[in-house]
């Protein structure tokens, strides 16, 4: 099948890295949003599926609007998924709260994009994960404060718990800024579980793996917390807690 390529981060830095664009053999979906002035939207991105997916969501947001983005990625299959959101709008804002699960070999890559475009705009990217097996992951996070953006501010943070010693990580966080009047920051954690915690929990009568599970469920649940609907939220729950097992 011939491979698509999407996903590169804005500049040309880090080719070498093997890291600046997706490859992937799935169909890619797209979809675009808008967010008129002065409203507030919620967008819901989940990937649960058997087979290999790749979207490509683009958002833009207006004028004193809000964007609120909830993506979980617990699919078994290989995923590619790239998301833009350009704050157009002066006093826009955007946050992205996302987790994700590898296992079994699957590859997992994430670009993330937020352009900053208007005045005094607002950007939160947070991002959760857990690798375990032989699995995969890039993810590409950047925080864009372009010509104009006077008095925004962005902060963009990943935090990975790798449960063995055969995954692959990597993470790029970035940060582009054409304005001297910005506010921006990033941090990455990458290691493996706590062991001061896993011997509480087991001093407590759980075995290493329900501990693991215990700690990586407690690490997505503020993030599947914003999904309202009750029904769905406790199949992926459950559905997270059978990928654990």
């Amino acid at each position: 099948m011939e491979e698509n390529k999407f996903g590169l981060i804005p500049i040309r830095t880090w080719r070498w890295l093997g890291v600046n664009e997706m490859k992937t053999t799935a169909p890619i979906e797209e979809r675009a949003i808008d967010v008129p002035d002065g409203k507030t939207q919620r967008v819901i991105e989940i990937i649960n599926d058997e087979r290999s997916v790749a979207k490509k969501i683009n958002i833009s947001v207006g004028l004193k609007a809000r964007v609120e983005v909830t993506a979980i990625d617990i699919g078994r299959a290989d995923s590619a998924v790239e998301l833009t959101v350009d704050l157009n709008g002066d006093d826009s804002s955007a946050e992205i709260e996302s987790v994700y699960f590898g296992s079994d070999g699957r590859k997992i890559d994430l670009n993330y994009i937020i352009r900053q475009i208007g005045r005094r705009t607002d950007a939160v990217m947070k991002v959760r994960g857990a690798l375990t097996d032989r699995s995969e992951k890039n993810f590409r996070g950047t925080l864009d404060f372009q010509r104009g953006s006077k008095g925004s501010v962005g902060r963009e943070s990943e935090e990975v718990v790798l449960l063995s010693e055969d995954v692959r990580n990597r993470s790029v966080p970035l940060m582009l800024s054409h304005e001297d009047d910005v506010d921006g920051h990033h941090a990455v954690s990458i290691g493996r579980l706590d062991e001061e915690k896993m011997f509480y929990l087991e001093s407590r009568g759980l075995d290493r793996a329900q501990a693991e599970r215990l700690i990586v469920e407690a690490a997505f649940a503020p993030v599947l917390e914003r999904i309202d609907d009750e029904s769905l939220r406790a199949e992926l729950v459950a559905q997270l807690q059978r990928r654990l097992e």
